[in-house]
């Protein structure tokens, strides 16, 4: 006599899968195949993805750096209004540092030298290659962390500063060897200087691969700002593969092509003046600008038309919202956002706006304010990440349940929280579980 559960077609039984936390999702695996190739399914993981809530990435007892700091990981629901309810995700310590988030994979960055991509909803992770050359690089700076389409792959585009090999010369008077200076900027070697690298978390582990030589700017940073990946493209408010253009024009990334491009600004917008965040608004690029001078004014512009490209002109830009000092006063002692953002979007169309421990909801066609939150009592800092639960497995996850650090008896450089009470070595920072599976943080101040 077939069972209940053999009575449901895929279609019902998936339905009611995508409702589940992702824990149980997991757990349900094991109960048949069936169950097992309908949760394991390439269009069962989109949308599992999809039908997640987008949630804001926060330190909940504050960021700490410096040797050894111990940093806790926590996902704020954005459409939420409860200011007490936050799910911990982990905890992880130096030498790690969060550094983006990607289809809900979180990339870390461990001192700069290299990195690895975890997903805290299946608990794999997995260290990406580092740049292989004949000599070690001095740091490497994460550029844009993205899925590519046409291998499956998530890759990170970073940048590496190559040095010229050492040269030295016998001194015979001492017999001794001596090193001489570097060469300048024109006459160091070949292979040396900053170039562009992709890695990847394709099976095997692949090795970095070098795209080319990140262009020479005369400017006082030349490091590129945060990025938004909107369908198989980069965008950088600011990059050095925009030259000296003043801040006149913002660059793009085509993934597929590994091509870069430059788009114009938003009139009347400029980096000098303005904190510009760009993000994904519905598949569209978008981007805010705050004026430094005055925190609470903002505009928020849409891309209607990239034009030809190249920073030639031909860009449309449309002002979909401008807030002249109807956002909340930030709390000065409240870490995270020096000035207010937009985030992203929401499912029905909200816009988030975050800054000094405030979530601001916004109707953009409505130009009126529909929510505010101010979560800075019982949230330290706030990231620029954004969140949102996958089940998406990693091609080769590392065996090893926790990466550990490089040194003799180090320890476990990440631990991930659950309700089960399985992570002894994880403290709950005085904090209980609710009945929903969320972290309830009480409010101290």
């Amino acid at each position: 006599m077939p069972s209940p559960a053999d009575l449901v077609n895929d279609d019902v039984l998936a339905e009611i899968l995508l409702r589940l936390p992702p824990g149980s999702v997991l757990r349900s695996r094991t109960v048949c195949k069936l169950w097992r190739r309908v949760t394991t399914s390439s269009s069962f993981i989109a949308d599992y993805s999809r039908r997640r809530p987008p949630e804001l990435l926060v330190y909940p007892d504050g960021y700490m750096m410096g040797h050894r700091a111990r940093n806790a990981l926590a996902a704020v629901d954005l459409a939420a209004g409860d200011t007490t309810c936050r799910r911990r995700l982990l905890r992880f310590h130096e030498p790690l540092r969060l550094v983006d988030s990607c289809d809900g994979l979180l990339l870390f960055a461990i001192m700069q030298r290299g990195f690895l991509v975890c997903n805290p909803a299946t608990r794999q992770w997995a260290a990406l290659p580092s740049p292989t050359t004949k000599r070690p690089c001095a740091p490497v700076l994460p550029s844009g962390f993205y899925f590519h389409r046409p291998s499956g792959e998530h890759r990170l585009l970073c940048i590496a500063d190559i040095p010229p090999p050492p040269v030295f010369e016998y001194d015979p008077p001492s017999g001794k060897f001596r090193r001489l200076p570097s060469p300048a900027a024109g006459e160091a070697a070949p292979d040396a200087g900053s170039f562009y690298y992709i890695l990847s978390t394709a099976a095997g582990g692949g090795c970095a691969r070098r795209l080319g030589a990140v262009a020479e700017v005369d400017i006082k940073d030349p490091f590129p700002s945060a990025c938004v990946a909107i369908r198989g493209t980069l965008y950088w408010s600011y990059h050095p593969e925009a030259g000296d253009t003043g801040g006149a024009d913002m660059v793009a990334f085509d993934t597929a092509a590994e091509a870069f491009r430059r788009i114009p600004m938003p009139p009347a917008v400029g980096l000098a003046s303005h904190r510009l965040r760009v993000f994904d608004m519905g598949g569209r690029l978008a981007m805010s600008a705050a004026v430094e001078a005055y925190p609470r004014r903002m505009d928020v512009w849409a891309l209607e038309d990239e034009g030809g490209g190249g920073g030639g002109g031909g860009a449309r830009w449309a002002c979909l919202l401008r807030i002249d000092g109807d956002l909340p006063r930030p709390r000065r002692r409240a870490g995270g956002y020096p000035v207010y953002e937009a985030v992203c979007v929401l499912e029905g169309g909200a816009l988030v706006v975050a800054g000094g421990g405030w979530v601001v909801l916004y109707d953009v066609e409505g130009k009126r304010e529909l929510s505010r939150v101010d979560h800075s009592r019982g949230v330290g800092n706030v990231s620029r990440c954004v969140y949102r639960a996958s089940l998406a497995p990693l091609p080769e996850p590392d065996a090893r349940p926790f990466p550990v650090d490089d040194v003799p008896g180090g320890e476990p450089l990440l631990h991930y929280c659950s309700p089960g009470g399985g992570d002894a070595n994880v403290p709950s920072y005085g904090n209980r579980w609710g009945r929903d599976d969320t972290w309830v943080v009480p409010n101290e101040h």
